[in-house]
This record gives C-alpha cells, structure tokens and sequence, in this order.
C-alpha cells in the first residue's frame, strides 16, 4: 500500500521524534494523574514501541478540534483545565457494606512545547483537587511535572530523555493497592528516562533505559497500626534493545530484549521477605499492515524474576503481546489486544504473578465532532509460588462531543467485576462520570 510510513523502517522525521519523545517523557496515561474514572483504555497503548500505521477513531488526530494554543517567543503554550463530575457506587472497593458518594474533580494543566524544525523540548504541569461527597476522607490532591527533549542527531539517528515528578494515590480495587489501608495511600513518584534510535539501511535499532522511584508515604491502617510506606517504597532501573528488520513496507521482523532491577527501601524485615529481584525478558515478533485496513503487531517471548529470597527462587513465565486494528470503515474502528507478562507487587498473597489480559472495543465515528467507543476487557492475576488468583471483568462505554477548538465534553460509564480466592478483595463497581475539557 502506498499510504503507509513506519517510524522505525523509513528515515527518522521531526514527527518520528515528536512521538518517541512523547512516549519517553511523557507516558501515556489518563487525561490527567487520578481522574475519578480510570479510562478504559487498551492494555496496551495504541502506540506502544512502533506506533500505528492507521490510526483508529479514537487515536487520530482531528485538528479541527484542536486549540492552536498560545505562541510564546518560538514556543506554543497550551492550558488546559479538566472538570469532572462523576459518581461511584463503592468507592472502596468492598465486597459487602459498600459506601456510595458523588465525585468531583478538577484539573488545570500547561504544556509548554518548542515549535523548532529540528530538535524538540517540552515541558508540562499539571495539578488535580478531587472531593467526594460523602466520603472525605478519601479527598485527594495530586499534582506533575515533566520535563523532555529530542536531539536529532542525523536523519537516521535520535536521543530523546525526560523527566517527571508525580504524586499520585492508590486506586481502590487495584490487585497492587493496600486495602487496608483507612486512606488512600500518597505515592510520589520520580522517573527518567533515556532512548536512542538509528537506522541503516533496511535495520533500525532502537535502546532506551530508564529509572523508577516509587516513594510511599506512612498512614494508619483500618486496625489502626501504621503502615509504614518503607517496606513498599521501591526503586527499579533497567534497559531494553529492539532490532527491527524492514522486509518490506508493510512487513517488519523485530527481536527485542531486556533487563530490571527492583530494590526495595526496605527489602526484609517487619515480618516481610527479601523481596528484591532482577531478570531478563527476551522476545521476538512482526510488526504489519494489510492494505489501509489492518495493522498490528504480536510478539512471544520469556521473561524471568530472580527473586532474593529462597523460597520464591526464580519465576519465569512465556509472554505474550498482540494488537490488532481493523478499520472497517473511515468511521468504524475495531481493536483486539492481548497481553501476558509477569509482575511485581509489594502487597498481596505473593510477591510475583503472571497477569494475562484481553481486551476487545469498537470505535464508531457517529458525526464529524461526535465519538462512541465501547470495550469489554477481561484480566487475570495468577500468584507465583501461591494457589491465590483473581480475575477482573470491566466494561466500559465512552462517547465524546466536540463543541469546537476550545471545548470539549465526554460521557463515560465503567463497571468492574473482581473475583478470586481472596475474599476481601471480591467487589463490584459502577462509576459514571461527565468530563469538560477546555483547551486555549
């Protein structure tokens, strides 16, 4: 097909290095740090590691929706703020005797990005005020920094890095948040991150590294001894290759491989085992598109935790990765994704699981400046070295009404179903939510 440019098989462009930029310093994630609503979104990011070759309803751009922003010397500044109001049957995530409350939130955020012809550097802040109704003392403020630039050394080669600084707070009902916990428990967390890209020829190679510091706070449990945030604060560093092969347009082979390392503040101690790890995750896979219809990318490969302490030893795992986009038609869009890997979590009945997710939504572009999205995701959380497992059912729908440049506002209803072996953790939960969104 004669429509399709892949960033990582053609000469790397200003746009190429925008979006690894983005990706680096600024992950994807809900439109804001903790919205009341966590957005239904894919397990996997539309654009993880390769980007889209067609994008679908909800992932394309629409630029006459788009603020033009404010141009600030050879910068454009673009404020935004974020109103939600929203309700949510069991705010903590209970089985039984379940607290109701309506939600509201508000989030002003700023980006600041270079408009320069080369090189790129951006920088954003963001706060958020969330109040419940009749639940206070779940009442959170969160808040963001970033801080990102890309170099274009050549045009085939790129170095992106950024920074970010958040603090944010557990969401209820999570398989790695304390529930024990009488408040949400604050989390600051601090990131940077480093990528390189070059091509030659059909090869291109693609090395990023990255650090994660995940500080908890102290609170008081529901039997009201402390928590102390030490034996869950946590740092991990690591590294991860791609070498893709261009064999045609439409048709890359890609290998790919990585390293982490997970150090825990307070590794042992407090009744808690040594619960810092390392391992490696190799794979390989094929990135394609058929016609302007069909693009994706499916990967296999193997991961492994080598965990200090001896009774866990290594766990190791097959993994899995798959996205696929249909455009049935310029207004229709279908996405199935599939996920498996293992991870990691400092509370619950192991200190490793495999976690395997499938996720299925439609994409429907009923008028010019209004969009319908529906999905039903499906999430399974298998304890290492335990018979302890959970399964989680959400459901979400979404529709989305451009006003015009500067306003925006958004529908959205999820309901999750948790079920496992750990009783206490079994709940289910409906949360609506309106969102206003007013972008200068």
């Amino acid at each position: 097909m004669t429509t399709h440019l892949h960033p990582i098989a053609r000469k790397i462009r200003f746009a190429s290095l925008a979006g690894a930029l983005l990706a680096c310093a600024f992950p994807a994630s809900a439109e804001y740090l903790r919205p009341i609503l966590q957005q239904n979104s894919p397990a996997i990011e539309p654009t993880d590691r390769t980007g889209e070759d067609q994008p679908g309803v909800l992932t394309r751009g629409y630029p006459e929706f788009e603020a033009p922003g404010i141009a600030v010397g050879s910068f454009i500044l673009s404020p935004r703020l974020v109103t939600d109001l929203g309700y949510s049957d069991n705010v903590y995530a209970r089985p039984n005797s379940t607290k109701a409350s309506a939600i509201g939130a508000i989030a002003p955020e700023a980006k600041l990005r270079s408009n320069w012809s080369r090189h790129l550097l951006e920088a954003s802040a963001r706060a958020e005020a969330k109040r419940y109704a009749s639940q206070k003392s779940e009442n959170v403020e969160n808040y963001g920094f970033t801080l990102g630039g890309g170099l274009t050394l050549t045009s085939d080669s790129e170095v992106t890095a950024g920074v970010r600084r958040e603090r944010q707070h557990d969401l209820r009902g999570d398989p790695d948040s304390l529930s024990r916990a009488t408040d949400p428990m604050p989390l600051d967390l601090t990131t940077g991150d480093i990528g390189f890209r070059q091509a030659f020829g059909r090869f291109s190679v693609k090395l990023d590294g990255g650090l994660r510091d995940y500080h908890y706070q102290s609170m008081t449990g529901g039997n009201g001894r402390l928590i102390d945030g030490n034996d869950r604060s946590f740092m991990t560093a690591g590294g991860r290759g791609r070498l893709n092969y261009e064999v045609n347009p439409d048709l890359i082979l890609f290998g790919e491989g990585g390293w982490q390392a997970r150090r825990y503040d307070r590794a042992a101690g407090n009744g808690l085992k040594n619960r810092d790890s390392t391992g490696p995750e190799a794979g390989a896979g094929v990135n394609f598109a058929l016609s302007a219809l069909w693009s994706g990318e499916i990967a296999v490969g193997y991961a492994q935790r080598d965990i200090e302490d001896a009774s866990f030893g290594s766990v190791s795992a097959m993994t899995a990765r798959g996205q696929i986009l249909w455009n049935m038609t310029r207004a229709t869009s279908v996405r199935a994704q599939a996920l498996r890997g293992i991870g990691e979590a400092a509370v619950g009945p192991s200190i490793a699981y495999v976690s395997t997710t499938y996720w299925l939504g439609i994409e429907h572009q009923l008028q010019s400046d209004f969009l319908l999205g529906a999905n039903i995701s499906t999430r399974n959380v298998d304890y290492a070295k335990s018979r302890d497992e959970t399964d989680i059912l959400s459901v979400g729908a979404r529709a989305t009404w451009f006003i015009n440049r500067n306003f925006r506002a958004q529908a959205e209803y999820s309901f999750s179903h948790r079920d496992g072996t750990i009783a206490e953790s079994n709940f289910d939960r409906n949360i609506g939510m309106l969102r206003f969104v007013s972008s200068f």
